[in-house]
């Protein structure tokens, strides 16, 4: 499988931000093998415990932005259900360039489809090595 070139910029970004335990998962559904990307924790306080999330991670390479977001939101959809059939508590996210979210997906198609299958995104900057949004 090839690897996205944004993952080591957001594996970064995240250290940056105090994640920890930042890995990879691998998911078996029913005998379906899922490759999450990166897996990360973050300790908000001894009281309220740790934040632990799940991030698929898509640099949108392909000439067609709607193609890639297709590609992208399906696989995202597909880690919510396995993380939810396996009863991880992990909040899944999706990462993206910064640059495509500002350039494409402000538009409505995009922004309705994101909120109708609640993607929760993060937007990076690859080049800072920094989480935008």
């Amino acid at each position: 499988m090839k690897r996205s070139r944004f993952l080591l910029p957001l594996e970064i970004a995240l250290a940056k931000d105090k994640w920890i335990n930042i890995q990879s998962l691998t998911l078996d559904y029913a005998g379906t093998d899922l490759n999450l990307d990166i897996i990360a924790d973050k300790l908000i306080s001894a009281e309220q415990g740790n934040l632990k999330i799940a991030v698929e991670v898509k640099s949108f390479g392909n000439p067609s932005v709607t193609y890639d977001f297709h590609q992208a939101v399906g696989q995202y959809l597909h880690y919510r259900m396995a993380l939810s059939y396996l009863r991880i508590e992990r909040t899944p996210y999706l990462a993206i360039p910064e640059a495509i979210y500002t350039n494409y997906l402000t538009q409505p198609f995009f922004q309705d489809s994101l909120a109708l299958h609640r993607v929760n995104l993060v937007t990076i900057d690859p080049s800072r090595q920094e989480i935008i949004r």
